[in-house]
């Protein structure tokens, strides 16, 4: 494994959920969650391969759009659900037991939204004011942080995905209504939190590599962004964004890098790996294990190839070995 800045470059995959937003507790219609006997041996055998491929790290969603997880009442969360602690639970010995550590990404952008969730949910407007928000904080996550104290196959606890498609000042459409300073203050919250009640580190997973500065003030351990070649034409390739972050005060990890990207014909991701490490930065991870579904927006993108994986990660120790 590659070392940079005195610690090692930590390759990762995006495993980001078998179902979305119902890997992790209850829905309004059943349980699937990850501790049910086929998911447990589908999650098995996926971070078995996942090991073997070189990668160190699991990026997984969570709560998602915020369907399920948690109980709440008229739209105020009260506690987490019967099943969330046994689904993070199965997630996390699996992961422990292939050697891997886990990113949970508590929040998607679409739950930040204002939007209505698919079928209608008691909780698709929790994260619009404050105080549902502190109430999800105090009722849900505090007690989930207490639970995994310091587990050894967490990672990180991420505070969000890519909130900024959420937050006026970032992306001005009529669903994006949360103003910056409102989300801040609600992630340093969060960040706090973690840091007292967790015992591990925290990041936040910004959509582009130029928004990173935007959450130095938050109080993450390490920061976190994401890198699609096709949507970056206006801020250049991916050394050029990557050089000047250098100075940042804390590490970076690239938290989604895709496996290719039709809308940018020469992207490689073997080369984009070798940018990563190149400018000495805390690692990457690519975009995704799992395979696409008909519904899914990356449809495009697909699933990264295992093989590519194991050969880069392969050609990375045969290179530290004869340095």
């Amino acid at each position: 494994m590659p070392v940079t800045n005195g610690y090692p470059f930590l390759l990762g995959v995006n495993y980001p959920w078998l179902r979305y937003g119902q890997d992790f507790g209850e829905t309004t219609d059943s349980h699937i969650g990850v501790s049910t006997p086929q998911a447990k041996q589908t999650i098995e055998e996926d971070f078995a391969r996942i090991r073997d491929c070189g990668a160190a790290v699991v990026r997984w969603f969570m709560f998602s759009d915020g369907r399920g997880g948690f109980v709440s009442s008229n739209g105020i969360p009260q506690r987490p659900d019967d099943f969330l602690f046994a689904d993070v639970g199965a997630a996390l010995q699996a992961a422990e037991r292939s050697r891997l550590k886990i990113c949970f990404s508590l929040i998607d952008h679409l739950w930040l939204q204002d939007r209505r969730l698919p079928g209608g949910s008691p909780n698709d407007r929790v994260l619009q004011f404050t105080a549902s928000r502190e109430a999800f904080l105090e009722n849900v996550l505090l007690p989930l942080f207490r639970e995994f104290r310091a587990h050894p196959a967490l990672f990180a606890w991420e505070i969000a995905n890519e909130p900024e498609w959420a937050i006026r000042e970032f992306h001005p459409v009529p669903a994006a209504k949360i103003h910056i300073a409102d989300f801040r203050a609600f992630a340093t919250e969060v960040a706090h939190a973690v840091r007292e009640f967790a015992a591990v580190p925290v990041t936040l997973g910004s959509a582009r590599l130029m928004w990173v500065r935007a959450w130095r003030e938050v109080g993450l351990d390490f920061y976190q962004a994401h890198y699609y070649p096709g949507s970056e034409v206006d801020a250049g390739d991916l050394a050029t964004q990557l050089a000047p972050l250098a100075r940042l005060d804390k590490p970076l990890w690239l938290g989604e890098i895709p496996a290719r990207d039709p809308a940018a014909g020469h992207y490689s991701l073997i080369s984009a790996l070798n940018t990563c490490r190149d400018a000495d930065i805390l690692g990457a991870a690519v975009w995704r294990w799992t395979t696409p579904q008909a519904t899914d927006t990356d449809q495009a993108i697909g699933c990264v190839e295992p093989e590519t994986l194991e050969a880069w990660a392969a050609s990375e120790r045969a290179q530290s070995q004869r340095a």
